[in-house]
């Protein structure tokens, strides 16, 4: 006989079918991805903490912040959503539509909306 994989049970009907019902299939998939969602949770989370604190600091028009201070506002530089090297300013670290540069080694970071550098490139 067989048994659904979720809650084994004993299945009747299709020879093919491997769950008793819709809540069964439903429940075995997501525990079976729920270490994977989990991490990718976590990761969208700081992510949208780090776009959070850019857009705060651009709409108090702050363009430079020591990487101290930001850090302190929960800020983590290891999240963003892409990377560019400019030519004449170096690495630029995007999170979304923000874009940010430590520049020369110092603990300064500037703040720039992606459309502001993309129109001027």
């Amino acid at each position: 006989m067989r048994t659904c994989l979720a809650c084994d049970t004993p299945i009747y009907g299709r020879v093919d079918k491997k769950y008793c019902d819709h809540n069964c299939r439903n429940a075995f998939h997501n525990e079976r991805n729920r270490s994977n969602r989990k991490y990718v949770q976590s990761v969208n989370r700081n992510l949208a903490k780090n776009h959070r604190i850019l857009e705060e600091l651009i709409e108090n028009e702050v363009v430079e912040v020591k990487v101290q201070l930001i850090k302190a506002m929960g800020f983590k530089p290891q999240f963003i959503t892409s990377c560019e090297i400019d030519e004449k300013e170096g690495p630029l670290f995007f999170i979304y539509d923000y874009c940010y540069q430590q520049i020369n080694e110092q603990i300064v970071i500037k703040i720039r909306e992606l459309e502001t550098y993309r129109n001027s490139a």
